[in-house]
């Protein structure tokens, strides 16, 4: 019962090494997954300089042509600001959003995908081409390489914000499960102790028939004992009564030992 136990317990609990191995892997995996954005941030702020650098340049006809649809859309005109300025909060949120994000953080999460929601429509602006042009298609498979990490990003925080519900499930149904099994631990454990508590009982009316048998025995000796004093005790007297026979004063001799 007690190796049971222990087994199914280790069963049951995973061991520090897999869970080590767990946290190794995710820590890894975000690390590699805002590599993207850490690596953007570095280069957009070597190249920043004093006007944006390279960052604001691509950037500037890409912004007045967004404004422009949007104006049109939905009738409310953007406020106009320099363009570096953009570029200096895309890299705060890169960087920002990456470094929290490493250490498991949906603030991080939630940075990054701010950035993803104003910079993909700007950046990647496939629709101001035809289907014909060949900037179309480039610009259309970087705009779903960049809505892909939206949602790893949207899947992320909907796993953390899950993991306390399933946790606490997960929790309920353990506990449940365990006090299920050790209903059942405890039947089989009554059944063992009555097992054993008949064949006890077996084994000691075995027992009793024994000793009593052997008391019978006992008194059949000690019957035959007392029969062969009775019966040295007569061949004793006869003895006596021929004093001057052969052998008589030795075997008078014999019985008085």
């Amino acid at each position: 019962m007690f190796l049971l136990s222990v087994a199914t317990s280790v069963i049951e609990k995973p061991s520090e090494l897999v869970l080590a191995s767990m946290a190794l892997l995710s820590l890894v995996g975000r690390v590699l997954f805002v590599s993207f954005f850490v690596l953007s941030a570095v280069k957009e702020f070597n190249e920043f300089g004093v006007d944006g650098g390279s960052a604001a340049k691509a950037l500037r006809p890409k912004f007045n042509m967004f404004s422009k649809h949007f104006t049109t859309f939905t009738g409310f005109e953007l406020p106009i600001f320099e363009i570096k300025f953009l570029v200096v909060g895309a890299i705060s949120l890169k960087a920002l959003g990456s470094f929290l994000f490493i250490f498991d953080s949906t603030i991080g999460a939630t940075l990054l995908i701010l950035h993803q929601l104003i910079a993909t429509p700007i950046l990647y602006d496939f629709y101001n081409y035809g289907i014909e042009k060949k900037k179309f298609l480039l610009l259309l498979i970087k705009f779903t390489q960049n809505l892909s990490l939206l949602g790893g990003l949207l899947f992320f925080i909907g796993m953390k914000n899950s993991v306390p519900k399933r946790s606490s499930m997960l929790n309920h149904e353990v506990k449940t499960t365990q006090s299920e099994e050790n209903v059942n631990l405890r039947d089989v454990y009554i059944e063992h102790l009555k097992d054993e508590l008949k064949q006890a009982r077996v084994e000691s009316e075995i027992l009793f028939e024994r000793l009593n048998h052997t008391q019978a025995r006992l008194n059949d000796t000690q019957e035959e004992l007392a029969q062969s004093y009775q019966e040295i005790k007569r061949l004793k007297r006869e003895l006596s009564r021929y004093p001057h026979a052969e052998g008589s004063r030795w075997t008078g001799r014999w019985f008085n030992y």
